[in-house]
């Protein structure tokens, strides 16, 4: 029986990620964000989307990394979430922010049969790589 596209409840792709804590490794799962959640974040630190972009580089998202993070953790827009991920050390903040953009916006795979050229991963944009051609595209006729 087919499913309605109102039930539709496709599952997020996730990781899960181990912190090194007072008390002992601890394991969490992220989750990447919508991107609904994302254009909510662009709009609350403008720094976020101009990194998105193309441009700046990885301290033009520093202040958008908490709201990033406690979305990942499934506490989107809750502030204690991101008061507590602020607090984190920056090496942890980064790699969290990270992959949870990784896992919202995947690296797009080009298929065997096409010349096009891979876009590039969210970790590239975020730290302001931009990938070079370097050889044409073959012409076809």
């Amino acid at each position: 029986m087919p499913i309605s596209f109102l039930d539709l409840a496709p599952r997020r792709p996730t990781a899960t990620v181990s912190i090194d804590t007072e008390q002992g490794p601890v394991e969490y799962e992220i989750s990447g964000a919508s991107l609904v959640q994302l254009a909510e974040i662009g709009r609350r630190y403008p720094g976020f989307v101009k990194a998105i972009e193309g441009g700046g580089g990885i301290f033009s998202i520093a202040e958008a990394m908490p709201a990033i993070v406690a979305a990942g953790l499934g506490h989107h827009g809750e502030i204690d979430y991101e008061r507590k991920a602020a607090t984190l050390p920056s090496s942890i903040l980064i790699e969290l922010a990270n992959q949870i953009i990784l896992l919202t916006l995947p690296r797009a795979r080009p298929t065997p049969a096409t010349d096009e050229p891979e876009v590039p991963s969210a970790e590239e944009v975020v730290n302001g790589a931009r990938l070079e051609r370097t050889s044409p595209l073959r012409l076809s006729n």
